[in-house]
């Protein structure tokens, strides 16, 4: 009956051979892609008569989309648009929601009728309508499912057909036709312009080989696609405010993949499910695959499913919904990158990997309506299920909490724009061995309709069925903002209303304080300072804890690292430097101390040379050939976004032709620096020993010490493949041999020394920190200069094989020395991993702030020789 009811749609579309290519000198017409057994409304007009040309022949720009999304809206009653956000470069975020004109007027009644099925005190009955969210293109360069997303809308709005009115007198669509704007503008610029009227198929055609920054990523180098749990963008918040007011069914994500694979659809590999989905996801994803095949059947075109991909990854939008009652589904078409590109399987074309989007579009809407009851009972029982485990569980909740506000605050930000229910503490609360202090914690019920997403998202599992993984293994929210957390039993004192904001004691600021201070603890300090020295204020920095006797009587005891503002020194009116500081604080939600005397109860006074100023920093980083794309954006989007730091960006091929000497800083991210030659390293190194200060990165730091920079040696690759024997081992054990040997997004514990300068700040001897890579370095010979190492045990969450384990625990993961007049500082880790790590991001807030303060010395014999020793090797 389903295939029946598919094919009655897709009559009309003509059969093709699984040949992939389309005649270049004739562009497509608009029946290439559309069923042609319906009528269709001459009143709404075609994507052609919008944009000028057919879809496919050129790559659709994300402002001509806007304007076309408009346009339908206008032409059809079945349509309604909305803006949720902006990007970062202030392209609209569209939002169509497509349904029948009755629907429409009741939208709102539609909406509520439909979320009974989410909602364990409500019953969904027989006219429940069914919710699809449709998403296109979330890597930019990606992009025929944005310029498909054109096709089906003008489809759902124009086509005249008994089993669309149906379909949509059930169902509500919900269309973004583009998740990622910027990349996608990057891309179709790139392409159009390097578009020849013969169009050339040659892979290594400029057309086809993308610079440094690919239309793949957003505005600040991300990958959208791992940050549907994270929510470090507005692209993905505005998408997830969408996802959880209208709670959907099904969740379409379209992309690319290699120009040589053909088409694919889930359900992917069955044993990388995430054990929390239930199996009754698959089952329904399944049922769509059928009806994807049969429509993919009427053309001829190739496809396949369950051989690649995974489900394990909550931060992925095909996996996102699979926790929360929906059925995510990822389409991956074989790329034209371009417009026409040649494969093994012949000439892949533009129009082709379109079309092949578009039909798939289609077997999803009908697909799922067919099954619309099915999907609605699954939705209504996974969160009864949820509201019943959580009542069954073994405890009542999650405790969450943080001396640091700021830390806390973003933590229950992410957690609310979930769905997910918490509230604030009343009464401290001593549990496991920890405390959680009122106002600032939080106790996360485990009986809710979220429980199993707030099972995801507190998982410090260690042990999977498969040990392969698509992606990260680990992500566990409270050991990303490195808060404590534990399950809790018991009575306990709450708040009445949720998520209500974190509480401390309120602290003014007393104009005729003698100085003013802040504490080095708090996630925004790093903010502060840069705020105030960019208007021109005094500030200093404390190598010291801190005493200061306070202007309301009270003591503020501050860690080492912290912010002194005095009245010396100013070249302002105290007043200003007072308004500054004040405004700042507010800003940056950070609390300041108003110091009623320059001497203190105990430890140092104000004036001791252990409380230096503070230079303004000019920090410039590497990007470009040999650089990793993602860990620099990372790097970039931290310094600007949370530090407001202005980061200098030169490419690698630039170096030899900038003045260094403009810079206090330079950031080495991940990644191969392979084009850097023997004179611009003995410049970079002139310019360290001069007083500049070198920040490396996994292979950042990985080629600082190959190059004699930083004085350790990383751990031999050898030292980790002996770790693993390949005796007896057949072919078949390809797969699971290097899924053993890789680190596959782990959370690991790292043991530091607090007194460390670059671990001021950090008052726990221990800390998360993520690991993705097999990298770090063998303890050093030199006292001081290791800052910190993996602990014995190191693995916290996720995936890491024992033998991997093994090697790792006690090698030194942070490292930092003077050379010369200047400071080398190397992180084997990625410290701001996809900007979700706010635990560790501030290390490199430190590395730059505090550096002065690094005073170790590397042994120049023995240290240099093992760099030598390592640079030889390699």
């Amino acid at each position: 009956m389903l295939k029946n009811a598919l094919r009655t749609c897709l009559a009309g579309v003509a059969l093709l051979s699984s040949t992939v290519s389309v005649a270049q000198a004739d562009p497509v017409k608009l029946d290439y892609y559309l069923p042609q057994d319906v009528q269709y409304d001459p009143a709404v007009p075609t994507p052609e008569e919008a944009l000028g040309y057919q879809v496919g022949e050129w790559h659709v720009r994300h402002d001509q989309i806007v304007q076309y999304m408009y346009q339908l809206a206008e032409s059809s009653d079945r349509i309604t648009i909305e803006e949720t956000g902006r990007t970062h470069e202030q392209r609209p975020l569209l939002l169509l929601t497509i349904t029948s004109p009755d629907n429409q007027k009741n939208i709102d009644a539609v909406r509520e009728q439909h979320l009974a099925a989410a909602d364990p005190n409500r019953d969904a009955d027989d006219d429940t309508p069914l919710v699809l969210y449709m998403g296109y293109s979330i890597h930019g360069d990606e992009s025929s499912g944005s310029n498909a997303a054109l096709l089906f809308a003008y489809y759902l709005a124009a086509a005249q057909n008994p089993a669309l009115d149906k379909a949509l007198q059930d169902t509500v669509v919900l269309l973004d036709p583009s998740l990622n704007p910027d990349g996608l503008a990057r891309f179709a610029q790139w392409a159009n312009q390097h578009r020849s009227k013969n169009l050339v198929a040659d892979p290594q055609s400029r057309e086809h080989v993308q610079p440094f920054v690919r239309g793949r990523v957003n505005h600040y180098w991300f990958d959208l696609n791992r940050d549907w749990l994270l929510l470090q963008h507005p692209e993905s918040q505005a998408r997830i405010a969408n996802f959880q007011k209208w709670k959907p069914n099904v969740l379409t994500d379209f992309h690319e993949m290699g120009t040589n694979s053909t088409f694919f659809f889930q359900p992917g590999i069955p044993s990388r499910k995430n054990p929390l989905t239930p199996d009754e996801n698959v089952r329904l994803t399944e049922i769509l695959a059928a009806a994807h095949a049969d429509s993919l059947d009427n053309l001829g075109n190739l496809y396949y499913t369950e051989e690649s991909f995974d489900d394990f990854y909550y931060g992925k939008g095909s996996t996102y919904p699979d926790i929360q009652g929906a059925v995510g589904v990822l389409f991956e078409q074989a790329s034209s990158r371009g417009h026409l590109q040649d494969s093994v399987n012949g000439e892949v074309s533009f129009p082709f990997t379109i079309r092949n989007q578009f039909i798939t579009s289609l077997s999803t809407l009908y697909g799922a309506h067919a099954n619309k009851k099915r999907f609605i009972d699954f939705q209504e029982r996974v969160y009864d299920d949820a509201m019943e485990a959580g009542d069954d569980a073994n405890f009542d909740g999650y405790l969450i909490g943080a001396n640091d506000v700021n830390r806390l605050s973003g933590l229950v930000e992410l957690l609310k724009q979930h769905g997910i229910d918490g509230y604030r503490v009343e009464r401290d609360v001593e549990t496991n061995n920890k405390r959680f202090k009122a106002g600032l914690s939080y106790f996360i019920p485990a009986e809710q309709a979220q429980y199993g997403l707030i099972q995801a998202i507190f998982s410090t599992r260690k042990d999977f069925p498969d040990n392969t993984f698509y992606d990260v293994s680990g992500w566990t929210l409270p050991m990303a903002f490195n808060t404590q957390f534990t399950t809790y039993r018991g009575r306990i004192s709450l708040d009445d209303t949720a998520w209500n904001a974190p509480q401390r004691d309120a602290v003014s600021i007393n104009a005729n304080a003698y100085a003013l201070a802040f504490d080095w603890y708090d996630y925004k300090a790093p903010a502060m300072l840069q705020a105030l020295l960019e208007q021109g204020v005094h500030a200093r920095q404390s190598y010291k804890p801190l005493h200061l006797p306070t202007l309301n009587g009270k003591t503020a005891n501050l860690s080492a690292g912290s912010v002194v503002v005095t009245r010396a020194y100013q070249n302002q009116d105290w007043s200003n430097v007072v308004a500054a500081v004040k405004n700042i604080a507010e800003q940056q939600n950070v609390t300041v101390y108003s110091v009623k005397t320059g001497l203190t109860p105990k430890g140092i006074d104000l004036g001791s040379r252990s409380i230096q100023p503070v230079k303004q920093p000019s920090v410039m980083m590497l990007t470009g050939d040999g650089v990793n794309l993602y860990e620099a954006g990372e790097a970039w989007y931290y310094l600007d976004r949370h530090v407001g730091l202005p980061l200098s960006m030169v490419d690698t091929d630039r170096i030899s032709r900038v003045d260094l000497n403009r810079y206090s800083h330079i950031i080495l991210v991940d990644g191969s620096y392979y084009t850097l030659s023997d004179g611009e390293i003995a410049r970079l190194t002139d310019w360290v020993r001069q007083g500049g200060v070198l920040i490396g990165q996994q292979g950042g730091a990985e080629w600082m010490s190959r190059h004699g920079l930083l004085y350790t040696q990383f751990v031999e690759d050898k030292t980790f493949s002996d770790a693993f024997s390949t005796a007896g081992l057949t072919y078949k054990d390809r797969d699971s041999y290097y899924a053993q040997r890789r680190i596959a997004g782990a959370i690991f514990q790292m043991d530091i020394d607090p007194q460390n300068p670059l671990m001021f700040g950090f008052p726990h001897r221990s800390m998360p920190v993520f690991k993705d890579e097999l990298n770090a370095m063998e303890a050093p010979q030199s006292p001081f200069v290791s800052v910190a190492q993996y602990s014995d045990q190191p693995l916290l969450s996720g995936y890491a094989d024992k033998r991997n384990q093994a090697v790792l625990a006690g090698k030194t993961n942070i490292a930092a020395h003077r050379l010369g007049e200047g400071r080398v500082i190397g992180f084997a880790d990625n410290v701001n991993f996809r900007a979700f790590f706010w635990g560790t991001a501030k290390l490199l807030s430190n590395a730059i702030y505090l550096a002065p303060a690094i005073e170790a010395y590397a042994d120049p014999i023995k240290d240099k020789a093992a760099a030598d020793e390592a640079a030889a090797a390699h």
